[in-house]
C-alpha cells in the first residue's frame, strides 16, 4: 500500500546513520549489524477512529524495514469500520473484526497472538492516534537484538507541545507505582544515541515486545479492560528477570487529545490502580493505593462542594469502590 502515500511526518534522508543491507538480510544502524531480519508485527488497534488509523497505517506502511507486517484489530467499532479498513488496505493489512469491545489489552491480545502464530520475533503494540518515523521500526530491532536482556521498549514518543508535552516530548522513559496509584513519564529531551536507556516502566502507547518474553509473563491483563494494561505487564516482566528501556533513536508522533479524560476512562483508571496494587503488592499495595486514591477521590468532591465546581467525581467514587469490591472477592 505504499502507493497510498509516504509517512506524514516525512521520510528522513539517508545519513549514513541508518542503512538496510541486502544479500544476507542483514540491518546496520551505525555500527550494529543485525545478521538476520527477525519478523516484526505491528498491531493497532481500532475502535471508531477510522481516520486516525488511517494515518497511523500509512507511516506503518512506509516503514523501511521488510520484515513486517501490520494487523488492525477492530474493537468492534461498528459503521463498517473494520469493512473500510480491509477494503482500502487489502493485500498490505491483516484486519481481525471482534465481536464485542475487548478492551485495549483484550484486542491487543489478539494482536499477539497473531504474531505468535506468525512466528515472530518482536510485536509492536501502537496507539491508533501515533504516526510512526519510516527507520522507527528498524532502529527499535537494532537495538533488542543488540540487548537481548531487555523484555519492551518504547521509542521516544513526540506530541504536539501542550499540558501533557511541554517540550513537546511526551514520553522518553517512565515509572510507575502501583502502590500510589501513580505513573509519570519522562519530558526531557534525550540524546538520539544507539542502544537502549533502561527505564521503569514502558507506555502501552507504543510498546515493542519480545515475544519470548511474553512465554514467561503471558500476555495483557484483559479484565483490566482499560487503563493499567501497560504498567502490570511492566511489572510481570520485571518480575520475571526482563528489563525495560526506551530506545532515544527511535521516535514516533502521538497526537494527544489533551488530559481530559471521559467518566468511563476515569472509572476504569480508579479501578484498574487497585486490581494491579493488589495483584503486585498484595493487601499492603492495595490498601495504599486504596488511600492514595481515596484522598484524590476527597480532596475533589471538597472542591465541588466548596468551590461549586462540576462534575461531582462519581466516575472515581465507583471506580474505587468497584475495586475495593474486587479485592475483597479476590481477585484473579
Amino acid at each position: 500500500m505504499l502507493g497510498r502515500g509516504s509517512s506524514r511526518i516525512g521520510a528522513r534522508a539517508n545519513t549514513g546513520e541508518e542503512a538496510m543491507v541486502e544479500g544476507l538480510g542483514a540491518v546496520a544502524v551505525g555500527d550494529t549489524a543485525v545478521a538476520a531480519r527477525p519478523i516484526v508485527v505491528s498491531i493497532v488497534v481500532n475502535f471508531r477512529g477510522l481516520e486516525e488509523t488511517r494515518a497511523c497505517l500509512d507511516s506503518l506502511l512506509a516503514a523501511d524495514y521488510p520484515a513486517h507486517e501490520i494487523v488492525v484489530v477492530d474493537n468492534d467499532s461498528g459503521n463498517g469500520e473494520a469493512a473500510a479498513i480491509e477494503s482500502e488496505f487489502a493485500g498490505h493489512v491483516h484486519v481481525i473484526a471482534s465481536a464485542r469491545n475487548l478492551g485495549y489489552g483484550g484486542a491487543a491480545n489478539l494482536g499477539l497472538q497473531f504474531a505468535i502464530d506468525r512466528g515472530a520475533a518482536y510485536a509492536w503494540v501502537l496507539n491508533n492516534d501515533t504516526i510512526v518515523d519510516p527507520g522507527c521500526v528498524a532502529r527499535l530491532v537494532v537495538a533488542m537484538e543488540g540487548d537481548p536482556a531487555f523484555g519492551a521498549a518504547s521509542p521516544v514518543i513526540d506530541a504536539p507541545i501542550g499540558p501533557e508535552a511541554p517540550n513537546g516530548i511526551w514520553y522518553a522513559g517512565g515509572v510507575a507505582n502501583a502502590a500510589k496509584a501513580s505513573t509519570r513519564h519522562l519530558l526531557e529531551p534525550i540524546e538520539a544515541r544507539p542502544g537502549i536507556v533502561a527505564t521503569g516502566f514502558v507506555t502501552g502507547c507504543a510498546m515493542f515486545i519480545r515475544l519470548a518474553a511474553l512465554a514467561r509473563t503471558g500476555l495483557f491483563w484483559p479484565e483490566l479492560f482499560l487503563y493499567w494494561e501497560d504498567v502490570d505487564l511492566c511489572y510481570r516482566l520485571a518480575a520475571a528477570g526482563w528489563k525495560l528501556g526506551v530506545v532515544p533513536s527511535a521516535r514516533i508522533m502521538h497526537l494527544v487529545h489533551g488530559s481530559v479524560r471521559s467518566e468511563l476512562a476515569t472509572y476504569y483508571f480508579y479501578r484498574n490502580a487497585v486490581l494491579v496494587a493488589r495483584r503486585h503488592g498484595h493487601a499492603r499495595g492495595a490498601a495504599r493505593a486504596i488511600v492514595a486514591l481515596s484522598v484524590r477521590a476527597a480532596r475533589r468532591w471538597a472542591a465541588c462542594t466548596v468551590k461549586g465546581l462540576r462534575p461531582f467525581p462519581m466516575a472515581e467514587t465507583r471506580g474505587l469502590f468497584a475495586g475495593v469490591g474486587a479485592v475483597i472477592r479476590g481477585v484473579r
